[in-house]
């Protein structure tokens, strides 16, 4: 019985989704739909066809293709922890998004930031002394057995 209300509760569904398409054209993303009366137009043409010559028209937006002289300029100002906004002038027509989404796809890493200051001399150089050996915050909190002491600093008041 659950069973069954489930897959009548699907078909549902998806006669309002093909209600939606028939009536507006696009699917719910906003993405156009060919008609039949479109791909007749065009014969023994797939899908990838079509759209591939949608794009060479311009038509549609074109694909955003890194090429490996970009994924090498990419690499060069990633690592050196040049700001994203310089990233974005750099490569036209990439969004900060696809520019972290390479870079985390080809495990790019920036720089490690430093630690804020929390206006206590001690805990501003215990924290530095641990970013100076590549300890992170979590590893100093495991060491002093507290839990989020050094790592949540702005929890506890101190910044």
């Amino acid at each position: 019985m659950i069973l069954r209300m489930a897959i009548d509760r699907g078909l549902k569904g998806r006669d309002r989704l093909l209600l939606h398409i028939e009536r507006t054209g696009q699917t719910i993303a906003g993405d156009i739909v060919w008609t039949a009366r479109e791909l007749a137009a065009i014969p023994h043409r797939t899908n990838v066809a079509i759209a591939h010559k949608a794009r060479q028209f311009g038509l549609v937006p074109t694909l955003r293709i890194w090429s490996d002289a970009d994924t090498v300029r990419l690499r060069r100002r990633y690592v050196t922890g040049t700001p994203i906004q310089t990233l974005t002038q750099m490569f036209d027509g990439k969004t900060p998004k696809q520019i972290w989404s390479k870079a985390s796809h080809m495990r790019y890493r920036r720089p490690r930031c430093p630690p804020k200051l929390t206006g206590h001399p001690l805990i501003d150089s215990l924290r530095r002394r641990a970013y100076d050996l590549r300890i992170t915050m979590a590893e100093l909190d495991a060491f002093v057995g507290r839990k989020r002491y050094f790592a949540g600093v702005r929890h506890i008041g101190l910044c």
